[in-house]
Parts: C-alpha cells; structure tokens; sequence
C-alpha cells in the first residue's frame, strides 16, 4: 500500500510539471515506503550540513544508490550500505568545524551521506518511534520524484542530545561522542526530540 502511495505522489509531482517541489505529502509517503513495518514517522524537516562542517574527501564520496557503477542496490526496505573507499581525513580546518568525530563515526557517515557524487537527490531527515533516518529521493527538474531509500539511520537511543546554535543552526550529538551542526527547517519537533545536553561537547573548549 505504502508502494502505491508513493507511485500516486510522483504521478502527481509529475503532473504539476516545471520546476517541481517536494511537499510534506510526497515526503510523508515517500518515508512510508521505506521504513520497517509497524515503524511510524514522527517529524521530518529540510536540513544540510552546516557550512563550517569540514569537505568530504573524494575517496569517501558514495553513490546515490539509485543506479551508477553498482547494479546491485536495495531502493526501498531496510538501510542501505554504500562500499567506500577509506582515504584520508577530512578537507578543511578543524578549528572551525561544525563536526566533531573521524569519517567513520556516527557524525561522520551521516556527513558523506549527505553529499553523494552525484547530484539532482533530496535529503530529508526524519524521525520514527524507533529511528533517527536520513532519507534521499531522486527528483529534480522537469521529472517526477522517486524512488527513495534510507542513506543512513541511528536508532533513536543512539541520538543523545540536540542543541540550538546560531543563525538557525542545531547540532545533534550521538553514542559514540561525535556531533554534527545541521541547518534547515526552523519549525520541526526534530530540534528538541532529544535532550539538550551541558557545554561542553566532545573537542569544544569550556566556556
């Protein structure tokens, strides 16, 4: 049914035609499609990288899923893995990172995951009773939505605290000690679902 659901938004998406636009519909039944069964949305919202979180370097840049070099990918179900080549450290200063944590930290994958080698994919972070989730659609210009996957996910447990920073920004801390500060979507629970937790975070100085 979720299937169905998500095939009638990108009819319509396509229907509307021009410069198309995600609405909280097409993503709700998008996500619907893609989690586990008995697993229930929450809230979602529109968020990127804060711009002082370092570059992902080039060697650790995944596909999108929905094609390119590998034929073998699961578009709708579970979390996907995407196979990434281990090179180097993060590109830019650290000194003014909005990240704290190695590429492989919890922070980390849920940073290159927002930044595939190809372009033209919606990123939506959502949240479930269970899970913390990453969603990537394919969209863009002059053609209809879909499908979509789940590019990373923690569960909920996993996500320990969240705080508001500046300019709009929020940055959600995790199990293993990393953080990364997102920017986006003012209005959604998700920017106090978790606890806001005392200064100071892992690599920040006291204050």
């Amino acid at each position: 049914m979720a299937g169905k659901a998500a095939k009638a938004v990108t009819e319509e998406a396509r229907q509307r035609g021009g410069s198309l636009a995600l609405n909280d519909e097409d993503i709700t039944a998008f996500l619907a499609g893609v989690v586990e069964p008995g697993e229930q949305g929450v809230a979602f919202g529109r968020f990127t990288p804060d711009l002082d979180c370092p570059k992902v370097p080039r060697g650790r840049k995944v596909e999108d899923g929905f094609g390119g070099r590998s034929t073998t990918r699961k578009i709708a179900g579970a979390a996907i893995g995407v196979a990434a080549v281990a090179s180097g450290e993060w590109f830019g200063d650290p000194r003014r990172s909005a990240l704290h944590g190695g590429l492989d930290s919890m922070a980390g994958r849920l940073r290159i995951q927002f930044d595939p080698v190809t372009n033209g994919c919606e990123h939506i972070l959502a949240l479930t009773n269970t899970r913390l989730i990453l969603l990537r659609i394919r969209g863009g210009v002059g053609r209809k939505f879909g499908p979509a996957l789940i590019a990373w996910w923690a569960h909920r447990s996993h996500v320990v605290a969240s705080r508001p920073r500046g300019n709009g920004g929020f940055s959600l801390a995790f199990a293993d000690s990393s953080w990364i500060t997102l920017h986006g979507d003012p209005d959604t629970v998700l920017r106090t679902a978790f606890p806001d937790a005392p200064s100071p975070w892992p690599g920040e100085s006291p204050r």
